[in-house]
């Protein structure tokens, strides 16, 4: 028996939550037939933001993420839909119909769905899709993506046969089928790039996915409309959906009043200053409150004084009244320590009072973070710039103007230095800055993407440019343990280190509030970038 036969039998536990997200998937559409009778047709016109490219390995853009998804699909995806909360990750088959684990952890053999077949446009013609454009879009990730390390240490990724391919890993990589899910691991046909040279233009954008790109206007919008060839029969119900590239948000709030926009932003959300009002005047709208994946932080230049100080890092985050910021400024909708693992990742969070020595780092002592900085040898405090992109939305400008706010407390000025959105993602994002940085991180649907990203030796996310090898060795034991309980030990380990060493500061996080028109059905706001998912399973029903 094979090493993958003998796993089938010994990781069952595995394959049924592949299996049971199937059979989910597959009852999910009748019963919400049944309950709410879905409708064909009508457009939905959905706030959204211009990519700077539509090249999914070509940068970490969510705004590339987030448009790609409606044309481009993954071996895997989330459950969507309102029977599932946010922040449910349960993955069901896509372009996949099953993942098979050998026994060791370091080969996946993926058997691929059958008759999905491409657009019928030049220069793919609705050939059918094959191993060979997995093989393909897997090794460009591996070279061209910021998010390569999410695959694991991949070795080879081999075409068995026309619809089966096999993955080998360097090592065991327990999220690896996990993170075929994320809308950066889209199937890409090679032709496009052999035709245009790259994905970067709008033109490039063609694919398998439940919709294909009509027109693209830029700076305007981009329509797309149904796919009628789309591999999941029956779906999506609209036949329209218009992205516009709306910019402003009191425009966005004003439009979607007025009813003139279904969704008013990309993830449905309203400003927190306008929730009351905006209830008043829309009283038939849903209005919900959701937790939000991503976390906000400080990164510091650990590699350079003062911030490879751990003193002084630590005074920063005893400067910061975190449970004033949620009650005062968040009004109770938010979390207090919400990083580096989210507070809606509830089966790997630790709580505070398990951080052991790292708890005290986030109490709030500006009397304690000013002895430390004395003791570091700055007693009149110091001056720091803070790059950041004010694009992100007012709120975020006024919670750094908060945590500016605090650090003068204890002497340390933040000047805080507006970038445009391409130097930003490109550069400071990736840790490109001289001093500090704030802002949200990237979200993630699995833990591993949040501790190994930020902290690992060398990543391109790990913004505070940590180097510490007694973190790198318990960063990638994590990652190798296949046994959830092993795994869950080693990962408590993690933030327990991480909260002592204070390599971020993180800020208070609030929960997201987000409304959509009545006439939308089956929406619910997601915590993934996978629009094409989310949207393929709404319809419009006035």
């Amino acid at each position: 028996m094979s090493d993958t036969s003998t796993s089938l039998i010994r990781r069952r536990d595995f394959l049924k939550t592949v299996g049971a997200g199937a059979a989910a998937a597959a009852t999910v559409a009748p019963t919400r037939a049944r309950a709410q009778q879905p409708k064909r047709g009508g457009v939905l016109k959905h706030m959204g933001l211009e990519p700077p490219s539509f090249d999914i390995h070509g940068n970490i853009s969510y705004q590339t993420q987030l448009i790609s998804s409606f044309v481009h699909r993954t071996l895997f995806k989330f459950v969507n839909g309102p029977k599932h909360s946010p922040s449910d990750f349960t993955l069901v088959p896509d372009l996949a119909l099953k993942a098979e684990v050998s026994k060791d952890g370091r080969m996946y053999t993926i058997a691929l769905r059958p008759g999905v077949r491409w657009e019928k446009k030049p220069p793919v013609n609705g050939r059918e899709l094959v191993a060979a454009d997995v093989k393909y879009s897997l090794e460009r990730a591996r070279k061209k993506s910021g998010y390569a390390s999410l695959l694991g240490q991949l070795e080879a990724v081999e075409v068995v046969d026309k619809q089966t391919v096999r993955v080998h890993l360097q090592d065991a990589f327990a999220p690896f089928v996990h993170n075929l899910a994320e809308p950066w691991n889209g199937i890409l046909p090679k032709e496009i790039e052999d035709k245009y040279g790259d994905f970067k233009a709008a033109e490039t954008l063609v694919g398998c996915g439940p919709f294909v790109l009509e027109r693209y206007e830029p700076g305007v919008k981009a329509v797309f409309a149904r796919n009628p060839d789309y591999f999941q029969k029956g779906l999506p119900y609209l036949d329209k959906l218009e992205w516009l590239f709306v910019k402003d948000r009191s425009t966005q709030l004003s439009l979607f009043r007025a009813g003139q926009v279904d969704i008013p932003f990309y993830d449905g959300r309203i400003p927190r200053a306008d929730v009351a009002s905006f209830k008043k005047s829309n009283p038939t709208y849903p209005v919900v409150h959701w937790d939000w994946l991503a976390v906000r932080s400080l990164a510091m230049r650990t590699d350079k004084p003062p911030y490879n100080d751990v003193r002084v890092r630590r005074a920063l985050s005893l400067a910061i009244d975190r449970k004033k910021w949620v009650k005062e400024y968040l009004d109770g909708h938010g979390y207090e320590d919400h990083g580096p693992v989210p507070t809606p990742m509830r089966e790997w969070k630790l709580p505070p009072k398990e951080l052991g020595d790292g708890a005290k780092w986030l109490e709030y002592n500006p009397a304690l973070a000013k002895k430390l900085l004395a003791e570091a040898g700055h007693p009149n405090g110091f001056k720091a710039r803070c790059a950041h992109w004010p694009g992100y939305g007012p709120e975020y400008v006024e919670d750094l103007e908060l945590l500016t706010f605090y650090l003068k407390q204890i002497g340390v000025e933040l000047s805080i230095v507006n970038e445009e959105y391409g130097k930003y993602i490109s550069g400071t994002f990736l840790g490109k800055f001289d001093e500090t940085t704030w802002g949200p991180s990237s979200i993630f649907t699995e833990v591993d993407g949040y501790l190994y990203n930020s902290y690992r030796t060398g990543q391109p996310n790990n913004r505070s440019h940590v180097s510490d090898t007694q973190l790198d060795v318990m960063l990638d034991a994590q990652r190798r343990y296949v046994a959830k309980s092993s795994r869950k030990k080693a990962i408590d380990d993690i933030q327990r280190y991480v909260a002592d060493q204070v390599y971020y500061v993180f800020t208070p996080y609030p929960k997201n509030v987000s409304s959509w028109t009545p006439w939308v059905k089956n929406y619910q706001p997601k915590n993934s970038f996978d629009r094409g998912a989310q949207l393929e399973v709404v319809w419009v029903e006035k």
